[in-house]
């Protein structure tokens, strides 16, 4: 409806048809989302954001690594950084179905699991 109601008052007021590029920010992008052809695209930016976030949490595992902090912090990181592409990979998957709506999106695939606590020993610090 909001597509439409863009649309009608562009018309009225001589104002350009074209609509504007997709926010960045996920909140923005979320407020601008009112057209149902563009899902396909929402979908697509959101994935690749989450590509980002799961790039950010691997800089977090290795500085965790670094600074020497419990294993089952950098476990816990391992896990999100998993789930991150998992969801990114699903989200692109499932904006070519909203891109070609007759074509139904691939099976999912497993969650990754927890990652499992090493074994190994605590690190001196020195």
């Amino acid at each position: 409806m909001l597509g439409f109601a863009n649309s009608l008052h562009a018309q009225l007021y001589g104002l350009p048809l074209e609509r504007p590029p997709l926010p960045g920010a996920l909140d923005e992008l979320l407020q601008a989302n009112g057209y149902d052809d563009d899902q396909n695209l929402v979908l697509d930016q959101v994935a690749t954001q989450l590509e980002a976030a799961a790039a950010l949490i691997e800089q977090a595992r290795h500085k965790a690594r670094w600074q020497q902090l419990p294993e089952s912090v950098a476990a816990r990181l391992v896990t999100s950084q998993a789930l991150a592409q998992h969801l990114s990979s699903e989200l692109h998957q499932l904006a070519q179905a909203f891109a070609s709506p007759g074509a139904p999106p691939a099976p999912m695939a497993a969650l990754p699991g927890p990652a499992p606590a090493a074994a190994a020993p605590a690190r001196a610090r020195l």
